[in-house]
């Protein structure tokens, strides 16, 4: 088990999935979906990411945050992850993302609608 290996202000590796977060309209809530599809074995885990972060906002962001780190065996606090989603949740989702597409893809640079064709 290890920290992030894609630290917080690491959007410039992916900056059209940071862009997409920031503009698109539930751009986060469509990025925490694919995390899950693609980092939880249980067929309802992006029906669920999303509802959490739609019902619930920052806190199912923080929700998500936290399940996906258990997921993926990463090491960190529960409190990073509310001042992340609090604070800047666009580089945390992002952060987020490009992380399960780096261990999941093997591509840190991948599209979400890339990644939703598989």
């Amino acid at each position: 088990m290890g920290g992030w290996d894609i630290h917080i202000f690491d959007c410039s590796k992916n900056i059209v999935m940071f862009v997409w977060s920031l503009c698109v309209p539930c751009g986060c809530v469509c990025m925490q979906a694919v995390n899950a599809k693609l980092s939880d074995s249980d067929k309802n885990a992006p029906i669920i990411a999303a509802l959490l972060l739609c019902c619930l906002g920052d806190i199912g962001g923080i929700l998500n945050r936290y399940r996906l780190r258990g997921q993926l065996n990463i090491e960190d606090s529960i409190v990073a992850d509310i001042v992340f989603w609090c604070f800047i949740p666009c580089c945390a989702v992002t952060q987020e993302y490009i992380e399960v597409m780096k261990q999941k893809k093997g591509n840190e640079r991948t599209l979400i609608w890339e990644a939703i064709r598989d």
